[in-house]
């Protein structure tokens, strides 16, 4: 089931659109009054220049460019029969970062508010799909992982929605997650999705 994980390309599409106007903005001052405003007002927000503030878009860009270049790598290993689990953990933790926990103040923006509903969403959604398969199946290791995966993006997701009133206390709750406390770190999912072997201790945790 994790062969059928995909980024939505709209969403993509969305990010680099945002990316590409911010790009312009900041390297053109004449471009837009209302949209130079809204950019000098992030710099200030963020309490830096607005050098410093290209130099962060910079980042997020070439960060956002290989988020797109995993998912198309996994894509590509998914389509040749291969479960790829490590370039799944490896994109979401990259996504955790620049979406989330990084670089969440490009996406302020009004309008491009509802894209990142929509990506939580797609997330909640395939976190709970999988999950309720993961419980009519007996492999532990992969869905093991793939949740404990899930379960780190989605709780940082919550958490910035939050700061930029994305969703709502009460939709939130409405999501009925349950408990998505991940119970294993970044690099421990790494190192489990990296190697065949399955220790007996994670198999009675899974």
């Amino acid at each position: 089931m994790v062969h059928s994980f995909t980024f939505p390309q709209e969403i993509i599409t969305s990010i680099q659109e945002r990316i590409e106007f911010l790009g312009r903005c900041l390297n053109d001052a004449n471009t837009q009054d209302k949209a130079m405003a809204e950019i000098v007002e992030l710099a200030n927000s963020r309490q830096i220049s607005l050098n410093q503030l290209r130099e962060e878009l910079r980042q997020y860009r070439y960060k956002f460019d290989k988020l797109d270049r995993l998912l198309e790598e996994f894509i590509i290993k998914c389509k040749q029969g291969e479960l790829a689990l490590i370039l799944f953990v490896k994109y979401n933790f990259l996504l955790k970062e620049i979406v989330v926990d990084k670089y969440w103040y490009f996406g302020l923006e009004k309008d491009n508010r509802e894209t990142e509903k929509e990506l939580i969403l797609a997330h909640v959604n395939f976190y709970q799909e999988f999950k309720t398969q993961a419980e009519l199946d007996s492999s532990y290791k992969d869905d093991y992982i793939v949740l404990e995966t899930l379960k780190h993006v989605i709780q940082s997701m919550i958490k910035a929605s939050l700061k930029v009133n994305v969703l709502s206390e009460e939709e939130i709750n409405a999501l009925d997650l349950g408990d998505i406390n991940p119970q294993e770190t970044e690099v421990m999912l790494t190192s489990l999705a990296s190697t065949k072997k399955w220790d007996q201790v994670y198999r009675n945790l899974a």
